[in-house]
Parts: structure tokens; C-alpha cells; sequence
């Protein structure tokens, strides 16, 4: 697995998008207001913004509408060859999801979540 982003959980998605892109001058490679995302393309480990209510989204879509599932101020995103291959592989090392696989098409990838024992959230992720 390797690091590919880290996912800053906001939750003002304008301000905290606008410190990033004016005042440190980051440049920023994808931005859609409307969900809520901006990515910053400052080296080979990328910054993420997202609002903590549209994570909340991702992760309850898949376990459903518990409470609190993406109150994680960040999140760890590894890119992996196979999304599924790996989630059966964590699997079987104990690892216990909070999503299973599956394709997020405005995003154009495939992910699943879980916590590590601190209950920080992590992805693994591959472009579709």
C-alpha cells in the first residue's frame, strides 16, 4: 500500500479550502464546491479537503446511517492494486470494515474504510 493522500475532515469547507489554495498558496488540481472536495496537488502525498457532512455521507452509505462513523478530523488514503483483493487480505488479518468495496463514480474509484484501533479513519482506494 502506498500513502497517497491524507483527507483533512472540515468543517468549513470554504474557509479551510481558501487558507489552503490563498494564504499558504498550495495549487490546487480538483475543486467542486457543490460536494465539498478540493484537492491540492503539493508533491507526491496530496492534501485532500473535505467536509466532515459529506463523509459522513460516504461512510454511512455503506452502514446504515450509524452515528458518528466519520467524525475523524482526518483520514489515511492508500492506493492499492486491488481494492477487493486487499480488503479480503485485512480481512483475514482481523481487520474489521466499516464500508466494503464499492465504486464511488463521482470520484472515478473504487474504496472501503476502517479505523485503526485509535478509531482513526482509513481508506484504501484505486482509481477507476
Amino acid at each position: 500500500m502506498k500513502l497517497l493522500q491524507i483527507r483533512l475532515l472540515v468543517n468549513d469547507f470554504k474557509k479551510s479550502s481558501n487558507f489552503y489554495k490563498d494564504l499558504l498558496g498550495l495549487p490546487i488540481s480538483w475543486y467542486e464546491e457543490e460536494m465539498e472536495y478540493a484537492l491540492f496537488n503539493n508533491g507526491e502525498t496530496k492534501i485532500e479537503l473535505l467536509s466532515q457532512k459529506a463523509m459522513a455521507e460516504v461512510v454511512r452509505e455503506e452502514n446504515k446511517f450509524l452515528e458518528g462513523e466519520s467524525q475523524s478530523r482526518f483520514l489515511l488514503q492508500f492506493e492499492v492494486e486491488d481494492v477487493d483483493k486487499t480488503y479480503s487480505r485485512l480481512r483475514e488479518n482481523g481487520i474489521e470494515f466499516i464500508t466494503e468495496p464499492h465504486d464511488r463514480k463521482e470520484w472515478r474509484s473504487r474504496i472501503a474504510h476502517f479505523r485503526d484501533p485509535d478509531r482513526n479513519l482509513i481508506e484504501i482506494y484505486k482509481m477507476l
